[in-house]
């Protein structure tokens, strides 16, 4: 398990100087290695090519090693503008005290130490406090904040956490959208059926962020310094916010899996956004047709969409809770009827709207979609599909009625599974371990 803490560094004037050289030659060293990525296919054979014909430069062996391990793993550059300084602990780096007892953090960054001063602040109290729980710091990331014009350095702490729970009762499917957040279903033998919309105001307020933005770039366009400055710190709003949203939303669904004591269901959407890019790739002298303009849309959202900070960071809080994490083939988990278990394409009526083409069935997609990962997730941990239903199932269905009143009966279980665990009598239903008819 990893964290990232963030401090601020209080370097002298000579310290200041030393750093300042320091990353100026970490940058010009990374910009001589690009060229050198076309000849390999390797991080080992670009290991070999480069690392002793530049070892006259007179870094620290390991501070080397992180330079070339970083500009191999950066696509797409051609030159760096700013490059950080990556230092390993304890070997080329450490936290120390002065005779005083004032932290200082120890670095090597060309052969000879540097102490600098550390700022205690809430960062380094936060950090204290990791230390005490048992954490222990790993490496660090050293580099000039033009914005707030300090040296900061994020510091990467671990810690071998126990494995997950085995006492698991039930599953918690997540659907991740781009118009709701995350979309949850609780299938538990001593809960009724809890089904959640997260995260749907995510959507409203980045549409008024590119409001925002689409009139202050107007004003640039015309010139407007104070438009740009206004830019930059609605980018940085705008991330901020998101990212918020995304750890609410994760904290959410957490607590209900800790209370339920229930595995979180997720599914395996690595690389959609470029999935859908190849997918619908057009030449960028098209005209400006509708259908391209629609495009340009549909990306526009796909980039604004964080799906990939929600779930790492929905798994690491749920490793810090002992809460298993599986991960399912999301194939068919939107086109499966979750309750026949029919899979077809035309019963996606709408982005929100299912209809079974089958059974007829009508909920909105995203409700579909959570049941159908849910379950996927029983049947992966090998639990009974039916004991999620309680005996307190005739008080639930009336109180489900009113709440959704366009769902039908028996949406909860496949045909099968409704024959067998309740009776039909003048279209009536009686649960288990209820005598009183659900209406």
């Amino acid at each position: 398990m990893e964290k990232t803490i963030r401090l601020t560094l209080l370097p002298s004037r000579k310290k200041r100087k030393d750093l300042r050289d320091a990353q100026e030659k970490v940058r010009e060293f990374a910009n001589t290695l690009i060229p050198f990525k076309r000849r390999v296919k390797t991080g080992k054979e670009f290991h070999h090519l480069v690392y002793y014909r530049f070892k006259y430069l007179g870094f620290h062996s390991q501070l080397q090693e992180n330079i070339q391990r970083r500009v191999y793993a950066t696509k797409k550059v051609r030159r760096f503008t700013q490059f950080p300084l990556e230092f390993n602990f304890p070997r080329s780096g450490k936290l120390a005290q002065t005779e005083r007892g004032n932290p200082v953090l120890s670095l090597s960054p060309l052969k000879e130490r540097i102490a600098i001063p550390i700022l205690q602040d809430g960062g380094w109290r936060k950090l204290k406090e990791y230390e005490h729980r048992g954490w222990e710091e790993h490496s660090c990331r050293v580099f000039y904040h033009r914005r707030k014009k300090k040296w900061v350095v994020h510091l990467n702490i671990r810690k071998k956490l126990p494995p997950p729970s085995q006492e698991i009762e039930g599953t918690i499917g997540v659907d991740v959208g781009r118009k709701v957040a995350a979309a949850i279903t609780l299938n538990h033998p001593s809960f009724p059926l809890i089904e959640r919309y997260l995260g749907k105001d995510i959507v409203w307020k980045q549409y008024q962020f590119a409001k925002r933005r689409r009139k202050l770039q107007s004003y640039k366009d015309k010139g407007s310094k104070k438009a740009r400055r206004a830019l930059k710190r609605l980018k940085m709003k705008e991330k901020n916010y998101n990212q918020t949203r995304c750890e609410q939303i994760a904290h959410e669904i957490v607590d209900l899996a800790v209370t339920t004591r229930s595995a979180i269901v997720i599914e395996n959407i690595k690389g959609i956004k470029k999935k859908w890019r190849k997918r619908h790739s057009y030449g960028s002298k098209r005209k400006p047709t509708k259908k391209v303009k629609k495009l340009h849309s549909i990306r526009r959202e796909l980039n604004s969409w964080s799906y990939s900070y929600f779930l790492s960071f929905l798994t690491s809080l749920a490793q810090q809770n002992r809460i298993p994490v599986i991960t399912i083939d999301p194939r068919y988990t939107s086109q499966t009827c979750s309750r026949c278990g029919h899979i077809s394409k035309k019963s996606r009526v709408t982005r929100g709207l299912y209809r079974c083409v089958s059974c007829g069935f009508e909920v909105n997609s995203d409700r579909n979609a959570s049941r159908n990962i849910s379950w996927k997730g029983l049947s992966s941990l090998g639990l009974s599909f039916y004991s999620s239903w309680s005996s307190s199932f005739s008080s639930f269905s009336s109180s489900f009625s009113s709440s959704f009143p366009r769902e039908r009966k028996n949406f909860l279980f496949p045909v099968s599974v409704v024959e067998e665990r309740s009776t039909f009598s003048n279209g009536s239903m009686t649960g288990p371990g209820s005598s009183t008819p659900r209406p």
